[in-house]
């Protein structure tokens, strides 16, 4: 059996109602908003819109309150993540020793 709704996907439930342009947001919100999303507890692709901005996890069991259809993030939690990685790259780069180098004036100040 052919595939009937190529260009539009889950929108093509709608015929050729309403116009392209809005079939095609449809699609793509629906496309998004279906897909499996990270949890941003446990960080498995496990999370799944189970109502509108609620969002639960399989692999944790976590339930997240979100925007409607897209899985984002708390606050808190990017934050939490962007201190992370600088406190990494802080660590990765270890102690930094500065060196005093002499400048010009005593160095002739020395010669002299």
């Amino acid at each position: 059996m052919a595939k009937r709704t190529k260009k539009v996907g889950s929108a093509g439930r709608f015929g050729a109602r309403y116009g392209v342009r809005i079939r095609k947001r449809i699609g793509d919100v629906e496309r998004v908003s279906k897909i499996w999303h990270e949890c941003p507890k446990c960080k498995a692709a496990a999370v799944k819109r189970q109502a509108n901005g609620i969002w639960v996890c399989r692999h944790c069991g976590a339930q997240l309150a979100s925007s409607s259809y897209v899985l984002t993030a708390p606050v808190a939690v990017k934050r939490e993540v962007s201190e992370a990685i600088a406190a990494a790259k802080a660590r990765a780069e270890g102690p930094k020793e500065i060196e005093k180098t002499p400048e010009p004036a005593e160095e002739e100040l020395k010669e002299r």
